[in-house]
């Protein structure tokens, strides 16, 4: 075949690939308006909103933050047998069945992991069920731990007080997961030295490491890296 023919065909297979990476761009616009769009109207009659003018309690997609109608929030339970109420997800911003906000804020354990040990006793005290407690998205503490910069600092307590490392949320998420979406690497390395499972996937497939990189984590991504050249030193020796 002449260059001619090889040449024609490469601004071909070029032009072909541009046309779909706009298609995508557009796609990925249209996508985030219409969320924009949606999570505005359902903030409509929200008492608190934030500062973007989205319900405080729910999803800010420009902010790309949640608040305790999603995760870390209380829960509904059957006032007969005392078991968490499960239904639609607030905002149906996770559209799996899980546990429904009662409406009242936050956890008083979710609010003590960002204040530490002695908070964190307190709650404890009162109830000690509390350190593996099911808020709303199904987050336990540790999931709630990978959530915040303050947070993250609570986890190797919340582990030596019998935090299950490798809970999973209704997201499909473990703390470890969570913590790599967050980049925190104190958190990852506090499960890590747990016990966590670092291959661990999510219904996705996804594992930590994959999490990580899509997220741009990369004290995270070298926490990881540092774990697997352990493992695979102590395997060799």
């Amino acid at each position: 075949r002449s260059i001619a023919d090889h040449s024609v065909e490469n601004e071909s297979h070029r032009a072909s690939c541009i046309r779909k990476s706009f298609a995508l761009f557009l796609f990925l616009i249209y996508t985030t308006m219409a969320s924009k769009d949606y999570y505005k109207e359902v903030s409509q009659g929200a008492q608190t909103k934030t500062s973007n003018g989205y319900d405080a309690e729910g999803f800010d997609p420009i902010a790309d933050t949640v608040g305790p109608g999603i995760y870390g929030g209380r829960v509904k339970r059957d006032e007969k047998t005392g078991k968490i109420v499960i239904g639609k997800q607030y905002q149906n911003h996770n559209k799996a069945p899980g546990p429904i906000y009662d409406g009242s804020g936050y956890t008083e354990m979710t609010e003590a992991l960002r204040y530490g040990k002695e908070a964190i006793q307190k709650v404890l005290k009162k109830n000690p069920k509390a350190i593996n407690e099911i808020t709303t998205g199904g987050a336990t503490p540790l999931h709630m731990c990978g959530m915040s910069q303050r947070g993250q600092l609570s986890t190797a307590h919340i582990i030596s007080e019998g935090g299950a490392v490798d809970a999973v949320d209704t997201y499909g998420y473990t703390p470890l997961h969570r913590m790599a979406s967050n980049d925190l690497a104190i958190g990852a390395k506090a499960l890590l030295d747990a016990g966590a499972d670092a291959f661990k996937k999510t219904r996705c497939g996804e594992d930590a490491f994959s999490i990580a990189a899509e997220s741009r984590a990369y004290k995270v991504i070298k926490v990881l890296k540092e774990y697997l050249d352990e493992a695979d030193s102590k395997s060799k020796s």
